[in-house]
């Protein structure tokens, strides 16, 4: 006969509270006009497979809103509106020089940002592993497009930037980034992780709201996820750079932002290049 699976028992709204981190944010979002209900849903490390995460406190409906993000809360916005889905091929420069250039009153956002583990800031020896895969000359041209950015950048924003900085900057603005209002970084959208089988939808409400909504019923004590790419795959491949945005389609196996983010959140999966 077969045994129950014990079910893991929800953060509680106390232990939730107590992370300092997770608290600053919350009054940050708070003073910038982000709308949840805290008492149904905690930004916690307890329960979640990586870093941060949200778990719900509370059985939630299938169709809920759990999320619900203006402008003022995203980083790089422009005011082209939410639903505009337009990002231009210069989104991720804009982004990184963004996270450089950020003020102190973006600290608490920023604080809780999963560095990015992308290709094109892993080792020497690291990237070797990309040796003869698909990966490999996608790399090596965002390398080299990394390399002539930082050099175009002003000399005194180049000189306060390094170029390995840069390419981190690069690499974090590529991971978390979505089209809404011209491509920018968006709470709670940032926070939730990937999963195969997602329970929360990330969308735009008109042009002044992201709304994130549960796609199906979700337990109390159960991670929220979401699922990465999809409709804004064109927008991803122009940020990240490893796709044209020209008006042919991406190769099937050219990989989208989704795929070269690395690390706990979504592995790479390497294949052999086709021989010719």
């Amino acid at each position: 006969m077969s045994r129950k699976r014990k079910q893991r028992p929800p953060p509680s709204t106390e232990a939730a509270g107590g992370d300092p981190l997770a608290a600053t944010l919350a009054r940050w979002l708070k003073s910038r006009g982000v709308v949840w209900s805290s008492a149904r849903v905690a930004t916690t490390r307890e329960g979640v497979v990586a870093g941060y995460g949200c778990v719900a406190l509370q059985p939630l409906r299938r169709g809920e809103e759990l999320f619900r993000v203006p402008r003022a809360a995203c980083l790089g916005a422009t005011s082209a509106g939410a639903d505009a889905d337009v990002t231009d091929g210069d989104c991720q420069r804009r982004l990184a020089l963004a996270l450089l250039e950020a003020t102190a009153d973006w600290a608490p956002f920023l604080a809780m940002l999963t560095p990015a583990r992308c290709p094109w800031v892993w080792s020497e020896s690291e990237r070797r592993l990309l040796d003869g895969t698909e990966l490999e000359p996608v790399v090596e041209a965002k390398l080299r497009a990394l390399a002539e950015e930082h050099a175009s950048l002003p000399q005194a924003v180049a000189e306060a930037c390094g170029a390995e900085r840069y390419a981190e900057l690069c690499a974090l603005a590529a991971s978390h980034a979505n089209p809404w209002w011209g491509g920018c970084i968006a709470p709670f959208n940032t926070t939730l992780n990937w999963a195969r089988r997602p329970n929360v939808s990330f969308e735009p409400r008109g042009s002044k709201w992201v709304v994130g909504v549960a796609t199906r019923r979700i337990r109390a004590g159960e991670e929220l996820t979401q699922a990465y790419g999809g409709a804004t795959a064109r927008p991803r491949h122009a940020c990240l750079g490893c796709a044209s945005d020209g008006s042919r389609a991406a190769p099937p196996d050219v990989p989208g932002a989704a795929d070269l983010v690395g690390g706990p959140r979504l592995q790479v999966r390497l294949r052999p290049a086709p021989r010719r």
